[in-house]
């Protein structure tokens, strides 16, 4: 950012009080978001999260949700997790932001800052050398908050939303607590060497299948050879939780939707059209959940083979305002891992 983090551009409202959110913000917290839409060049978006503004916040291990107040009013939220991903051959601690809403009264008035400078403190405490956006790049008001220290990424994140409703099943099974080691090694080898992979272990993939009904064992699912596993991937189903409402300013034009993504997904060598089984089966498990599209990482073209159902590619631009971002040419390819995004 053009100002250091901890450093604010606007005088603050007096009496702003900024807390960590507590269970009983619920209500609060839904109804600002669906008045504080995250604008992108033509349109605007609304996330719905009733009945529940903490639950895809539970699958995420080490985070913090922050919220301002005044006169006895919720006026803005801004949610981070720490963890550790690997950059350019190296491990670096950080914190995600990847929530953040100011009421459309309170904009230019300190809010924002406020909280961040809250969870920079929080995420300083716990050894976090700083944060880090992804960023649709027609959202100019969020560049303008967390994209201004020019640190962007030569190379954008792709996310690839396949179209469900044609995906068919076919063989699947859930993979068993003890092969969770069998697994993160699958899918440690299919992301090595992409920069913002967090490498996985028995213990930390156990771990993020414990947090939630949402990501867990039960939606966890594989393919396997000869009793050896060849291909493995996650079913979020974000849509249980999140509905998503885009409007074109326009033409008041409305689409809501709720999908579903593809987590912690690999492939032994050698087996990528296994994956592309085991990816069209999990679409067909989203689609039987009423979701309309199953999301995953793309991380540099060609890395996923055709899946063969139809998709819609879009761009997120990553900005790194601690970490002098690299040249494109040594960049193998960006991974994001969706129960942050």
């Amino acid at each position: 950012m053009s100002v250091e983090p901890g450093t604010r551009t606007s005088p603050v409202p007096p009496g702003l009080i900024v807390r960590e959110a507590a269970v009983g913000d619920n209500a609060s917290l839904i109804a600002l978001e669906l008045q504080s839409p995250v604008r992108i060049g033509g349109a605007d978006e609304f996330f719905d999260r009733s009945p529940d503004a903490f639950a895809r916040h539970r699958l995420q291990g080490e985070y913090r949700i922050v919220l301002a107040e005044l006169d006895g009013g919720v006026v803005g939220v801004m949610a981070g997790v720490i963890h550790a991903p690997v950059i350019q051959g190296h491990p670096h601690r950080l914190v995600y932001i990847h929530r953040a809403r100011v009421g459309p009264a309170f904009h230019h008035r300190g809010v924002a800052w406020s909280l961040a400078n809250d969870l920079f403190a929080w995420a300083r405490e716990r050894g976090a050398e700083g944060p880090y956006y992804l960023i649709a790049p027609q959202n100019e008001r969020s560049i303008a908050f967390g994209g201004r220290a020019g640190r962007r990424w030569p190379v954008d994140v792709t996310l690839l939303a396949l179209d469900v409703s044609e995906a068919r099943g076919g063989r699947l099974e859930r993979v068993p607590e003890k092969q969770l080691r069998e697994a993160a090694a699958l899918v440690n080898a299919t992301h090595a060497g992409e920069d913002f992979f967090e490498p996985l272990t028995a213990e930390s993939l156990a771990g993020r299948l414990s947090r939630d009904r949402q990501h867990s064992l039960d939606n966890f699912y594989g393919i396997s050879d000869g009793g050896r596993l060849i291909a493995v991937g996650g079913l979020w189903d974000r849509g249980a939780t999140t509905e998503r409402i885009h409007v074109e300013r326009a033409t008041g034009a409305t689409t809501r939707s709720r999908g579903a993504a593809l987590v912690d997904w690999g492939w032994a060598p050698g087996r990528s059209e296994t994956f592309i089984e085991l990816l069209r089966c999990v679409a067909a498990e989203a689609r039987a959940l009423g979701r309309s599209i199953l999301t995953i990482c793309e991380p540099s073209p060609g890395a996923l083979p055709d899946s063969g159902l139809p998709g819609r590619r879009s761009s997120v631009s990553l900005f790194t305002p601690t970490i002098e971002p690299p040249p494109a040419e040594s960049i193998r390819g960006l991974y994001v891992d969706l129960l942050y995004l």
